[in-house]
């Protein structure tokens, strides 16, 4: 199960971006003399982590797309994310990269109940945690 904040997220959800993070950043620069210098530096957390969950399995109801929404819609949430391991990390919404809920709905209808399904690709990012 994985969930965020109260809110049950689709079991078949999948954090696809994991492994694109390793924690250490570089610069690379060339001296005069054609010397060249790599700088580099280790995160000392996980904070700036980019944290895409999606899966086309992974459907989420019209209702609890709305709770994601309006939660989406407010300034500086932080929320409790708790993947299927267990594992736990103080999250925000992406609102650097639009859009930071992408859903799609299962069926093409002009009405959505509350109950219709969606397909979700959710961007979090991990915040500093104090």
């Amino acid at each position: 199960m994985i969930t965020l904040d109260a809110l049950e997220l689709p079991y078949e959800l999948v954090w696809i971006d994991e492994y694109d993070w390793t924690g250490v950043v570089a610069k690379k620069t060339v001296t005069l003399g054609g010397v060249l210098k790599i700088e580099t530096s280790k995160f000392q957390s996980n904070s700036g982590r980019q944290v895409t969950l999606f899966s086309k399995e992974a459907w989420i109801t019209k209702a609890a797309l709305d709770t994601l929404h309006s939660w989406a819609m407010e300034e500086g949430k932080t929320m409790t994310l708790v993947l299927h391991d267990l594992r736990s990390f103080q999250v925000q919404f992406q609102h650097w990269s639009i859009p930071v809920i992408d859903a799609k709905p299962i069926k093409q209808i002009a009405e959505q109940a509350g109950t219709d399904y969606y397909v979700l690709r959710l961007k979090l990012v991990i915040t500093p945690v104090g």
